[in-house]
């Protein structure tokens, strides 16, 4: 056994045998934020103004901050151009269409998206002793209940005097059917819809809140003690008040509900209020353990309707447009939980991610506000615009000093789906081969290694159509479908999910022409054209007992102990590179630190670079 394997174990109260990468990790595995941003293109954050932004008219300087200090990707991807079914993807490292629907699920009184015996991002992490939390919009699903225990359908649920359903029968204390607290989490505070759609009501811990007030500079609320809540119509939704952009407004059929106390104007403080006390509940009661936290925020979904301040900051009217003002408040939600974790002793030792589900919106072009950049298509869109997202890696090692080269750029193609794998990996958390389908490690890259292209390939979908990029060559082609019903999902099981385009509407050569102007669809012959639909095809179903044959255990080919990217950096193979360098003087990168000192610092995420 090598040296790094030996000084690699250890055991604690919540941790048995745990390394990272085969190499050392002493007793203290990395805290992880994932701030989840909603539609949220690359040109919306000032930190890729130079990189793929071009010109933005918004404000991010601590979204900003974190890039300055870390790794700025610019070819990073959601699953889909849409919400629901990244969310799904972001947290099982599989593609939409693996999942209970194929375009996801946008209903909250649907059946919930992750199938059973799925993992997640949080089964992951709990398994290695992390406590979990899950703040936000959740767009997963989960369905209710009604008063006796029975699944909620709609049809059996009239109005009083019509025949219109109405979710004011739904007994809201039973909460869903199947949380996010189900699938890994050990706290949640969620609304499932954000702030688009009913039922407006958050849950914690899918229990209802039932009182809700803002009192000596926070936001304090308790479990609902009984079924409050009403019906919302027009006079309940002040118009002025959301700016005239009113999501849902209740036409006497009582589909849209909420409780008294719903303001979209409040929800980002009162989210940041949960994912702040999730902090300091951890590090009251859990002090020692790593955390998992998952912020998903409701900035910048419409309707847009900035408070007049963010705890104490000003935002409505701070921007040219209300859009705008979001995108402010957003970067202010990022600036209250790294101050939190600053303001704890957290903020070292912690892999603090931002990324956003899917491209930006329309909203502020009159103003110039370009929020794809240079890429073609928005939110909703197979175009690159619709899903190519700013995606910023901050990782601190305990003592303050960067994992992530600081300031550093990935211009490799890498997929959100690619965290669950990443996770697996970093904590050497073996996995079933039929987990995490679609999902590739990228630790590489957050050590700053690009020697290696990861990603040969790159998959997303939209509503009717999947886009496929092959890396190596930068062909990207775009083909229609007819997706499955809900009916065939239900019927078929998620092998009725996983249609395949039979043929290429469009193709473009990403290496040469980015924005995706000139379509080579007539220009590249049939056969070429075939070849690539059937890597799409081969890509998308799975093949015999163990899926696609892949698996997230960390490489360590030849088994002595060494994660097989440092070895292929220091002499180009698996055979000439053994335990000398550990003494040795050599510096064979020329950053003037030698070979072994380097090679620790690398390897060994508690002493960071």
């Amino acid at each position: 056994m090598s040296y790094l394997r030996i000084l690699g174990v250890f055991t604690s109260a919540f941790f048995a045998v745990v390394l990272i990468n085969n190499l050392a990790i002493a007793d203290a595995p990395p805290n992880i934020v994932i701030f989840y941003a909603d539609d949220v293109g690359i040109g919306d954050i000032t930190a890729y103004r130079n990189a793929g932004g071009t010109v933005t008219r918004s404000n991010t300087p601590n979204i900003d901050a974190l890039a300055n200090r870390g790794m700025l990707f610019t070819d990073a991807h959601s699953a889909a151009g849409l919400c629901a079914p990244s969310r799904y993807s972001l947290l099982t490292g599989n593609l939409p269409a693996r999942g209970r629907f194929y375009n996801g699920q946008f209903s909250a009184s649907g059946d919930f998206q992750v199938l059973p015996g799925q993992r997640t991002t949080a089964n992951i992490l709990k398994d290695m002793g992390y406590n979990t939390g899950y703040v936000g919009k959740l767009h997963l699903g989960g369905g209710f209940q009604d008063s006796d225990g029975n699944p909620y359908d709609a049809a059996n649920f009239v109005t009083p005097g019509g025949r219109n359903p109405g979710f004011q029968f739904v007994d809201w204390m039973r909460g869903f059917r199947t949380s996010i607290n189900d699938v890994g989490f050990d706290y949640s505070f969620i609304t499932h819809s954000g702030i688009q759609a009913s039922p407006y009501i958050y849950f914690e811990n899918n229990r209802p809140i039932g009182r809700l007030r803002f009192e000596r500079g926070r936001w304090r609320w308790g479990l609902a003690t009984r079924n409050r809540a009403v019906p919302f119509n027009q006079d309940f939704i002040d118009n002025r008040l959301l700016g005239g952009e009113v999501m849902d407004v209740d036409r006497g059929r009582n589909r849209i509900v909420g409780w008294p106390y719903w303001n979209s104007t409040k929800t980002g403080e009162v989210y940041t209020q949960a994912a702040l006390n999730f902090i300091r509940r951890h590090q009251r009661k859990n002090a020692g353990q790593p955390f998992f936290l998952q912020f998903a925020s409701q900035a910048v979904h419409i309707p847009h309707t900035p408070d007049d301040e963010f705890f104490g900051q000003p935002v409505a009217g701070v921007e040219e447009t209300p859009h705008l003002d979001m995108i402010r408040e957003m970067d202010l939600q990022v600036k209250a939980i790294i101050d939190e974790l600053r303001s704890r002793d957290l903020m070292n030792n912690t892999i603090f991610i931002f990324t956003s589900d899917n491209g930006g919106l329309r909203f502020s072009e009159q103003t110039g506000h370009e929020t794809s950049g240079i890429y073609n298509g928005r939110k909703g869109n197979v175009l690159e615009g619709g899903h190519r997202v700013p995606f910023i890696v901050r990782w601190t090692g305990p003592r303050g000093r960067a994992v992530t080269p600081a300031g550093s750029r990935c211009d490799e193609a890498v997929s959100q789906m690619d965290l669950f794998a990443t996770f697996a990996d970093l904590l050497d958390a073996p996995q079933d081969r039929s987990q995490g389908l679609d999902s590739t490690s990228i630790l590489p890259y957050l050590f700053g290694d690009f020697d290696s292209t990861l990603r040969r390939n790159l998959i997303v979908g939209t509503r009717n159509a999947y886009g496929l990029r092959v890396v190596s060559n930068g062909l990207k082609i775009i083909g229609r479908i007819d997706p499955p019903t809900v009916s065939d999902s239900i019927n078929g099981g998620p092998l009725a999910n996983l249609v395949i385009p039979d043929e290429i509407e469009s193709i473009f050569d990403l290496d040469n022409d980015v924005s995706e102007t000139d379509d080579l669809v007539g220009s590249i012959p049939a056969e070429q054209q075939e070849r690539l639909l059937t890597v799409l095809g081969r890509r998308l179903l799975p093949r015999g007992p163990n899926p696609l044959g892949r698996s997230t255990r960390p490489q360590d080919l030849d088994g002595d102990g060494l994660f097989d990217y440092w070895e292929r950096r220091g002499s180009g193979d698996l055979t000439t590179f053994d335990e000398s360098i550990f003494t040795s003087n050599t510096d064979f990168d020329g950053d003037g630190l030698t070979d072994a000192d380097e090679y620790f610092l690398r390897s060994d995420a508690t002493t960071a670079q």
